[in-house]
């Protein structure tokens, strides 16, 4: 259970990485896309600049060579924002990938846990009482909610308590008799007030208070 655990922290953590980078990403792009604005409105005044320098054959050529140079410098622009680009659509990519791959190992996690609780309810079946409770009250440590299914204890008698409360909701609504029926089963003492004893009766079983 501890190294499912630890697994399913591992995977929390590479999403918040991956997610990280995803934000990195778009703010990249962000700034890609405001460049390449600059250098439309850039490309807009070389052309107005050439108009005047036709109209001014004196200057034509001093004219075209800066032009020239600017010309260049827009062409490099263009192919430095396309390999920008290039690598934030890579980035977008490896994303998904990593998103994938993270998704198949939450489903392994699940799987491995479902698998881990047939095996403990397999040998459940196999022990004596003792054993057998105590597996049944680590089966009912995983619990988190008052609808989920509770894992039966045994009796002193060896058998199956009968009346056993299916889910902590159950727990709730038990009265004094039927509350004081269980504790006798698995041996426990009947005093105090009818919330005592059902406290009592789920820290014996392993539910964590409030889930009852």
């Amino acid at each position: 259970m501890a190294s499912l655990r630890q697994g399913q922290v591992a995977l929390e953590q590479r999403v918040v990485v991956l997610q990280q980078r995803v934000l990195a990403l778009q703010q990249g792009q962000g700034g890609l896309q405001e460049r390449g604005v600059a250098l439309q409105q850039g490309q807009t005044e070389l052309q107005g600049r050439v108009e005047a320098l036709q109209q001014e054959p004196m200057e034509l050529q001093e004219g075209q060579g800066e032009l020239l140079q600017r010309v260049v410098a827009i062409q490099e622009g263009q192919t430095e924002l396309q390999e920008r680009v290039v690598a934030l659509q890579q980035g977008q990519v490896e994303f998904q990938e990593g998103l994938v791959a993270l998704q198949q190992g939450q489903a392994g996690f699940q799987e491995g846990q479902v698998d881990l609780l047939e095996q403990i309810k397999h040998l459940n079946q196999e022990f004596p009482r003792q054993d057998k409770n105590n597996i049944a009250r680590l089966i009912n440590r995983a619990v988190t909610r008052r609808t989920t299914s509770l894992e039966p204890f045994y009796g002193l008698n060896g058998q199956l308590v009968p009346g056993f409360p299916r889910t902590g909701a159950d727990i709730g609504r038990l009265n004094s008799d039927a509350i004081n029926a269980l504790l006798v089963a698995l041996g426990l003492e009947v005093t105090g007030a009818v919330a005592a004893r059902k406290e009592r009766f789920k820290r014996y079983i392993g539910l964590v208070t409030g889930t009852g």
